[in-house]
């Protein structure tokens, strides 16, 4: 997958220069996209749910389901305060096993003074298959690293590949296609890019992400050439500015 990625997407890298005209685009929604399909909160909230919702050790309330033979199954639950204030409602559910590992929330939430912190309904699963990972993102969520709550809830539908795996987050590619639902906007989209932090740890070294809502809006990654947390960006065909203030 490695070898057959970056030739077509260096290939695809050299199309805008070649454009003369330039218009015009909101970056703020393009800024979004990109946000919200990062892997990394998503894995992170499979494998390490405590560590990123956070909690105490009565709150929520957990039940083991199953544990032993390399599994853990659990149920939390809310309905109980947290020291600080906070409010969890809702249900959540993980399960970790050799062959998958998944969460699913059911109006699990956190609350503070009555604003959301946290909040999930959906689920996320990782499925490994030899080296790759699959990940499906049936979710609405907010109040990860990437997407707090105070930008709203971010809808995801999304499915991903991870390759290698055994080297994820550090150095690896990935494919994404699906549909993400903000406040303010809905989108499909698709792409594909690899990221290795040792040449840039701010943004994919080469990839591409083409997004459909309000016309047609192709990013192209370029780490590798110059890390500066920019990327390039056609509408319609047509070159527009630069996009910068990419999120790791």
């Amino acid at each position: 997958m490695r070898n057959l990625l970056l030739p077509i997407l260096l290939t695809a890298c050299g199309t805008s220069a070649e454009l003369s005209d330039t218009v015009q685009v909101d970056p703020q929604p393009l800024l979004d996209t990109f946000s919200a399909v990062q892997l990394e909160p998503l894995v992170g909230l499979v494998e390490q749910p405590a560590a990123v919702i956070g909690g105490q050790l009565d709150c929520p309330v957990v039940t083991t389901i199953a544990a032993g033979n390399d599994v853990t199954h659990e149920r939390w639950e809310g309905g109980c305060t947290l020291a600080d204030g906070s409010v969890v409602l809702g249900e959540f559910e993980r399960f970790d096993g050799p062959n998958a590992a998944w969460i699913a929330g059911r109006d699990f939430r956190i609350e503070q003074d009555g604003e959301l912190r946290f909040g999930l309904d959906g689920a996320i699963e990782i499925t490994p298959t030899d080296s790759l990972w699959l990940v499906d993102a049936a979710v609405a969520m907010c109040g990860t690293q990437t997407w707090p709550c105070s930008e709203g809830v971010l809808g995801l539908d999304l499915a991903y590949t991870i390759y290698p795996a055994a080297s994820f987050p550090l150095d690896y590619d990935t494919t994404v296609s699906g549909m993400i639902s903000t406040e303010s906007n809905t989108t499909t989209l698709d792409g594909a890019w690899s990221f290795d932090e040792a040449l840039c740890p701010i943004e994919p070294t080469v990839g591409m992400l083409s997004i459909h809502g309000g016309g047609h809006h192709a990013m192209t990654l370029d780490g590798a050439l110059a890390c500066d947390g920019c990327a390039g960006v056609q509408v319609q065909g047509l070159a527009a500015p630069v996009l910068c203030g990419l999120n790791p």
